[in-house]
Parts: structure tokens; sequence; C-alpha cells
């Protein structure tokens, strides 16, 4: 089988950024301080009024070029992972194509997928260098902010506005992925859903972003660690061969929650919502080229993702000499 790897990250954030505090959001300074207490989260960068997800996957998209010296004409696939569209139609993926300068003959597809969609979109996009050879740009980004209620502080204050754009190719450099496994259960889908943001008219609620917290919290406790379970049984690895696990940068509470559940000391989970919030699909990429130089030949990476569908799975990467 043909080995696929991550070679490098391009990133952006929204251009604002939004405190969790007392003026930011208009609730007194004890309500705020508890609030970043129990999610970690202190800051998010937000889109501003006219920056869309396309703005930031192009920004993304073109650092990621820059940095690998790679000319646009030369990839093969081009998958975007959004939630937050421009618009229904067409998908972000042909603003990207068009701007930048993508061959007629790349491959070009939008997935909707929320937190597990670096996972998912990994998984895609590796079974279609498998066939094909070649490069493709895995993109994820979203501005989760125009679809929050301002006054909705279970989730205004967790989410912020980014994205990435992944390289994965069958050229050596990065990460090696070992393998993906993804997992679904549409019997889930109220628990977080964009009410009034598509066709349907969700009528008597207003628009924007519902939440069940508690529902996704119990969620991600009972499926992500039989999801890490089954992932690793499938390779033959145990969590002890982990060196890092990139959990998807939800909030303090649900990622110290799973690793305690896991057992896993806290070098082997670190984090970085502190100042970017969570992330969506964006989060477990922009931590993953974050910790890339602290990686060292040889080393695994299992990368988890779970949220929006209910969706949720585990990649697990082997650092490689570059």
């Amino acid at each position: 089988m043909t080995d696929i790897y991550i070679n490098d990250i391009g990133t952006a954030l929204g251009s604002l950024r939004e405190q969790n505090d007392a003026q930011s959001l208009g609730q007194a300074e004890a309500d705020c301080l508890r609030i970043v207490d129990k999610t970690g989260i202190r800051s998010r960068p937000v889109a501003a009024e006219h920056e869309y997800s396309s703005d930031l996957a192009c920004t993304a998209t073109n650092a990621l070029l820059t940095e690998t010296g790679t000319v646009a004409t030369d990839v093969g696939a081009l998958l975007v992972c959004t939630q937050t569209p421009d618009h229904l139609i067409p998908g972000v993926s042909s603003r990207v194509h068009g701007r930048l300068g993508f061959p007629k003959s790349c491959f070009v597809l939008d997935i909707n997928q929320g937190c597990s969609g670096f996972v998912i979109g990994t998984q895609v996009m590796t079974n279609w260098l498998r066939a094909t050879g070649g490069s493709g740009i895995l993109v994820n980004a979203d501005t989760y902010s125009k679809l929050v209620r301002p006054h909705d502080l279970t989730t205004r204050v967790i989410f912020g506005d980014a994205a990435t754009a992944t390289m994965l190719s069958t050229r050596r450099g990065g990460f090696r992925v070992v393998h993906c496994r993804s997992f679904a259960d549409g019997s889930g889908y109220d628990a977080f859903v964009a009410r009034g943001s598509a066709l349907r008219n969700d009528q008597h609620q207003q628009a924007g972003i519902y939440m069940d917290g508690p529902g996704i919290l119990n969620f991600a406790l009972q499926a992500v660690p039989d999801a890490i379970t089954q992932t690793l049984a499938d390779v033959n690895r145990s969590l002890g061969d982990i060196r890092m696990v990139l959990f998807h940068q939800a909030n303090r509470f649900i990622i110290g929650q799973l690793a305690k559940k896991l057992k896993l000391a806290k070098e082997q989970t670190p984090c970085n919502y502190s100042d970017l919030g969570n992330t969506v699909s964006a989060s477990i990429p922009l931590l993953l080229k974050e910790q890339m130089n602290q990686l060292q030949p040889g080393d695994l990476v299992l990368t988890v993702g779970f949220g929006v569908g209910l969706s949720w799975g585990a990649a697990l990467l082997e650092r490689v000499k570059d």
C-alpha cells in the first residue's frame, strides 16, 4: 500500500480578537472568570464583518504553497472541509480553486464536517492519493462566529475562526499517515444544530447554533475512548506507544475529562485553546503544526476529532525525517 504523508500545514486566523472578559461579553467579571476557568479559553480569533471562510481558506492555502515552494497548478486535489460556506452553492473549494489558480484537472470537493473534519478529511484525501498518486491539499476553514447567537454564552465564549491548509502527498516528509478510522451516529443530529442556516424553516427559533453541551460531553466520554482503542488495535498498537494525543480543542473541561479517563499524562496531551478557542475542524491541524518541531522521527501521534453529526474519528501519524 502506498505511503501518504502530511508534509506541512499553512494557517490563518480571523483578523479580529475577542476576549472572554466583562467588557467584551457584557457580563459580570466574576461570571467571566468562571467561564475562563472552566473552558480554559481567554480569547478567540474572530472574522471581521466582511471576512468569510473562503478568505481564511485562501490565506492558509497561500501560506502553505509559499512554505512548501509549491505551485498551485501542480496540485492534483483540493478538498475543503467547512460548515460555514460563503454560499450554499457553490462550494468554498470552487472559490479557492478559482482565486489561487489550481488546474482544471484538479479534483475539487467540499465536505460538510465539524470538529471531526480533519480526521475524516485526512482519511478521504489519503484514500484518493493512494489511488492516484501525486499531491493534494486539505483545507479546514470555519467562521462559526457568524452563526453564534451573541447572547448564548454556551457557544460564543468557545468558538474561534480559523483555517488551515494541509499538504498531503506521496513525498516522504513530515508525518506518515499510518491509519485512519471514522465513526458516525446520526441519531445525535439534534445535539448540535445551526437553526435557520439553510433551507429548513426552523420556526419559533432564533437563527444560530444550538448545542446540547451535556449531551456532547457524554457522547465524547463514551465514544472517543472506544474509537481510540479500535484505531490502535487495527495496527497492533497501544496508548503506551503514543508520544502525543492531539485532541480536538473543544475546551479545557472536555479534554481534561478525556485525558483522565484514558490515564494520559499532561505532557501527552498538549493544548492551545487558551487564545484560539475551539476552531472546529482547524483545531487539530493548528495544534499539529505547533508540535511538529517537538517531535522526533519515529514518534507516534494520535489525532482525535469528535463533534457535530454526531461524528468522530482518529488518525495515527508517525513523525518521519524530513
